[in-house]
């Protein structure tokens, strides 16, 4: 018997442009709005179209970005394409693998419950910020993460027991990865291909494992990334991340430390760097010191890596460290006197600086920049993370030698330059 795999009444009301529902072993005529990579999701719960391309590449032509309405594409069965299920032997198989796949499909759903409720508190405790004091919105942040902590322990347990109960090997089930937006050019769902570290970690992972099917979710609060989410082990992998200089620990924040010592690092896929600006006309935009830092209020968005300050001396009690959600929060403060210095990327700050209305105001000290890598994190206590690593950083080194990674890179920060 042919294995077929029919859009959900859900996955078909999310796909752009699809009338009716698609099933392998089928022909399908294009529509306005579909894409090879939305047809894929749709009729095979995978982003990677290239098998898809692959069979209708007469068809379609010399280019898989680009498809006609009115074409009919065929959708290969699923053993075709070495997508097929295997049946276990015995019934007590069939049986375990059942129970394995209730688990992990009972923790993915803890797991996008914990999503809902970490994003509806931060947003109420937003809200409260607006008719409250500094006091009472802490006080709402914490509620919230106690609020959520049952279901992060419940969903860790749910995860752990799939592992220990014949979970599915790596490459029979989907990897949820989990990013952020509102970071251009690296992540964000408006930008093409969602972004260039977006489009790098996907080409990686078709490049290394073609056959890999993968999800990745866009969680606009970054900071419950690390405090809420990856904990659950219910994502397999969160980018982009900065990796501090876990070899010295001693001089670390309590938060690097924490974060060398829970997560595994895959190889840099960008570097970009991270420098410091200031109110035009303070002298903190054209210091060439750090000790002349000594006494200001340093402003850092909250889940931001704080090794590059301290390795010069920039931490409390030689400066106040303010730690906002928003990078936009930091220029704001400047704007208004409550902070003298923004500690951020420079590629972050150009966009927000102009998206402001801060130009010729807010100025970047051109002196003391710092190189930061980019990477992607695995949860240390993940049973497939290493795996996952060891995937991307494959990928990563195919793109490289071959001028793909270049290729991207060029693209999108011409993109960003021309749309500004």
């Amino acid at each position: 018997m042919r294995n077929h795999l029919i859009i959900s009444s859900l996955a078909l009301a999310a796909t752009t442009g699809m009338a009716s529902a698609q099933e392998a072993c089928s022909t399908y005529e294009i529509q306005r709005g579909d894409s090879l990579r939305e047809l894929a999701i749709a009729v095979y719960a995978t982003e990677d179209y290239r098998f898809l391309y692959d069979v209708n590449r007469d068809t379609i032509g010399s280019n898989p970005n680009i498809i006609r309405v009115g074409d009919v594409l065929t959708f290969p069965c699923l053993e075709e394409i070495g997508r097929a299920p295997a049946l276990p032997d015995t019934e007590a198989g069939r049986i375990a693998a059942e129970m394995a796949s209730e688990l992990v499909k009972a923790a993915e759903e803890r797991a996008e419950k914990a999503i809902a409720a970490a994003e509806a508190r931060v947003a109420a405790a937003e809200a409260e910020a607006k008719k409250a004091n500094a006091d009472a919105v802490i006080a709402a942040k914490a509620d919230a993460k106690k609020e959520i902590e049952a279901a992060r322990a419940e969903g860790a347990a749910l995860i752990r027991n799939a592992a220990s109960s014949e979970r599915p090997d790596i490459r029979d089930r989907q990897l949820l990865l989990i990013t952020g937006g509102n970071y251009a050019p690296f992540t964000d769902e408006a930008l093409p291909n969602r972004g260039l570290y977006t489009h790098l970690v996907e080409t990686a992972m078709l490049r290394a494992a073609p056959e890999q099917g993968y999800k990745i979710q866009f969680v606009n609060d970054w900071s419950s990334h690390l405090d809420l989410l990856m904990p659950t082990l219910a994502f397999d992998a969160t980018f982009p991340w900065s990796r501090p200089n876990c070899e010295q620990g001693d001089v670390l924040s309590e938060a690097d430390r924490s974060r060398c010592e829970t997560y595994n690092f895959s190889n840099p896929f960008y570097e970009v760097v991270d420098t410091f600006f200031a109110r035009e006309g303070t002298g903190y935009e054209t210091t060439l010191s750090y000790s002349d830092f000594a006494g200001a209020t340093i402003c850092r968005p909250e889940g931001w890596s704080l090794s590059h300050m301290d390795a010069v001396g920039l931490y409390e009690p030689a400066i106040t460290l303010m730690r906002p959600v928003s990078p936009d929060d930091c220029f704001h403060a400047v704007m208004d006197g409550s902070a003298d210095i923004v500690a951020i990327e420079a590629h972050l700050a150009g966009e927000a600086i102009n998206r402001l209305g801060y130009e010729h105001q807010v100025i970047e000290n051109p002196n003391l920049a710092a190189i930061k890598a980019l990477n992607v994190m695995t949860h240390k206590d993940s049973p497939d993370g290493e795996a996952v690593l060891e995937t991307l950083n494959q990928g990563l080194a195919i793109m490289q030698q071959s001028g793909e990674w270049r290729d991207i890179v060029s693209t999108a920060l011409r993109h960003q330059m021309e749309n500004g």
